[in-house]
């Protein structure tokens, strides 16, 4: 399937958020508001976002608040999403795994939506919730997986994981991994603490189960 028809979709990152579609937040409560729809549109225009599923996602018109901000961060994640070296399945593990140890709905839930469109099985989905009771999983996933705790944690490496991708992947291919990782716990950091609700039709959590933490 052509991403460019799935991505959308998957992503959850259509034209409505969960609240009226060109209304801000209640400015009473924490976090920051949401632009509307249209303001959107015309500062990712301004910018050259091209991708309109983008500039109508609920993250988005939260990060135009900062529009060089939210141009960097579009730049980088169209890299990661659709000029990458990494197979799909294993950059959507490592997201789903920081989404579920950051206890970020916003990037768990949108990425499980994605991954079901790449069609990714569930249980290698799923998984991340518990990598050591997934028997899907091979040693170079629970690395990947490793890798993705490691940097939620110490913004770090061991040098035990490192050695076990390196068997697995090229220099390219792990630089994207750090990458990945590293951008998806900022996001998840933003997306928490300016309490930005999921987009219209993006289910929360699958099965009610949320991370402990």
């Amino acid at each position: 399937m052509d991403r460019r028809e799935f991505v959308p979709s998957s992503m959850g990152v259509v034209a409505m958020s969960v609240l009226d579609g060109n209304s801000p937040h209640d400015s009473s409560v924490s976090g920051l508001p949401l632009l509307s729809i249209d303001e959107s549109v015309r500062l990712g225009e301004k910018l050259g976002i091209e991708r309109d599923w983008f500039v109508k996602s609920n993250v988005c018109r939260c990060l135009l608040h900062s529009p060089s901000a939210a141009d960097g961060f579009y730049r980088v994640l169209d890299a990661l999403l659709f000029h990458n070296k990494v197979a799909a399945r294993t950059r959507e593990l490592v997201i789903l795994r920081i989404g579920w140890r950051t206890g970020s709905e916003y990037v768990f839930c949108h990425h499980v939506r994605f991954s079901r469109e790449l069609a990714i099985p569930d249980e290698d989905i799923l998984g991340v919730r518990d990598p050591q009771r997934c028997h899907a999983y091979s040693e170079t996933d629970l690395a990947v997986l490793r890798l993705a705790d490691e940097l939620h944690e110490h913004a770090d490496v061991t040098p035990s994981t490192w050695a076990e991708l390196k068997k697995a992947f090229s220099s390219e291919e792990l630089a994207e991994l750090l990458l990945t990782g590293g951008f998806w716990r900022m996001a998840a950091g933003f997306v928490e603490s300016a309490q930005i609700p999921l987009d219209a039709g993006v289910p929360s959590w699958p099965e009610g189960r949320k991370p402990d933490n």
